[in-house]
């Protein structure tokens, strides 16, 4: 009767064990970390190269921190962030052929960040491989919404110029004659094309525009100086590069005159800008696009932009202590990469299709604001992103927050006047 007892028991107990077997869960091995393979084209090299060579140490930390926090979340999956970088040096040909070195021998699944004069040379290659390409609409008359499927435009350089003028033109009430400079060249009426503008510009704000173009490749500015005088400039805003600027800067410092420049792109350190102005009284009023997202007033950032815009900032300062960051990298570099992170979160996977499916006409948080989308009436596609046109200005030693006139559609026309209109190819 015992042994009998016994078996009953061992019995009972192997039956709990396969029980209790059967409702523990089996341990799944962990899930192969995958990897998101980006790139950007910028110069490094020739004369812009400042800029790609300013931004690209900003960019890299804000991957690393992505995946220092364990990567991107993409539907089921964990992804770990690959960044790289191919020289763009403003030209389309060179500019295309890094895009290729990035698709071709990077896997890349999309270039982000590009603000060179070439769309039309990099979304030839782009669009065949599928590749998302985010960047600027500078050179947009090549574009065309049908043909061109997979580009966005991050950094809607064409509209922000007006309201970064206009920012400017606000900060200083008893200006009322805005100056408009540039290098002349190609076959492109600027006059025609912006007398419309001009005109509404004048009616809406009470700001007058007139224009001086100049030679490119000019370092003496003392002529247009003069001509700007004339023609009663209180502000100028130009279209050049940091040399340019800063010279003259420097030239109407010496005629004798302190108008605010301003430049569509950031400024840089305050010692390169002192160094091309000549003096801390000649670079006095340079202005510069300034959208760093924790000095915005007008435009509100999302927390965890915010928050990772801080990180970034912290751990460039902390791995750089010798160098500025440059505010530029949060105007086209590490925003074009929050886009694409953004919508691949959205849309749940890496698919360019659905990708894209996410960013016509979608709304999305960004580092530099939330923004829909809506850039379907002026370039006759949806993919446009606004931007916050932030300033800074140089005041004693230092580069400190002017104003902002935010663009929170890119279809809104300046009084009642589109400022572009597409150009199919």
């Amino acid at each position: 009767m015992g042994q009998y007892r016994l078996s009953i028991s061992l019995v009972l107990a192997v039956i709990f064990l396969a029980v209790s077997a059967c409702s523990t869960p089996v341990a799944q091995p962990p899930a192969e970390e995958k990897v998101l393979k980006v790139g950007s084209v910028m110069p490094f090299s020739g004369p812009a190269s400042f800029w790609g060579l300013a931004e690209r140490p900003v960019m890299e930390i804000y991957a690393d921190l992505i995946n220092e926090d364990g990567g991107l979340k993409i539907g089921d999956d964990m992804y770990r962030v690959e960044m790289y970088f191919a020289d763009g040096p403003m030209d389309p040909a060179a500019d295309a052929a890094a895009a290729r070195s990035l698709i071709y021998d990077k896997n890349v699944k999309a270039i982000l960040g590009y603000f060179g004069v070439g769309y039309y040379a990099v979304s030839a290659v782009t669009v065949p491989e599928k590749i998302i390409l985010d960047c600027t609409t500078i050179s947009m008359g090549a574009y065309d919404a049908k043909k061109d499927p997979y580009s966005i435009f991050g950094f809607p350089a064409v509209e922000m110029s007006i309201n970064q003028a206009l920012a400017v033109m606000q900060a200083f009430p008893g200006a009322k004659t805005l100056c408009w400079v540039y290098a002349s060249g190609g076959n492109v009426d600027v006059e025609k094309i912006y007398t419309p503008v001009d005109e509404a510009i004048e009616e809406t704000y009470g700001v007058k525009s007139v224009r001086v173009a100049y030679p490119a490749g000019t370092l003496n500015f003392t002529a247009y100086i003069a001509k700007m005088a004339e023609l009663g400039a209180d502000v100028l805003y130009m279209y050049g590069q940091p040399l340019e600027v800063g010279l003259l800067a420097k030239q109407r410092y010496q005629m004798g005159y302190t108008w605010p420049i301003a430049s569509n792109a950031a400024l840089l350190d305050i010692k390169t800008v002192k160094g091309i102005a000549g003096s801390e009284e000649a670079m006095q009023n340079i202005c510069g696009d300034y959208c760093l997202p924790w000095e915005l007033k007008k435009v509100t950032v999302a927390p965890k932009y915010l928050d990772m815009a801080i990180r970034i900032r912290d751990t460039f300062e902390a791995k750089y202590p010798d160098k500025e960051l440059y505010a530029g990298a949060f105007g086209t570099g590490v925003p074009a990469m929050g886009h694409y992170f953004e919508a691949v979160q959205m849309a749940g996977t890496t698919d360019p299709d659905e990708v894209m499916g996410v960013l016509r006409g979608g709304t999305l948080e960004t580092f530099l604001g939330r923004y829909t989308l809506s850039g379907a009436e002026t370039y006759g596609s949806p993919v446009v992103f606004g931007f916050p046109c932030a300033m800074s200005i140089i005041k004693g030693n230092e580069i400190i927050y002017l104003n902002e006139e935010p663009l929170w559609d890119v279809d809104h026309p300046v009084g009642g006047v589109e400022m572009y209109k597409p150009i199919t190819k």
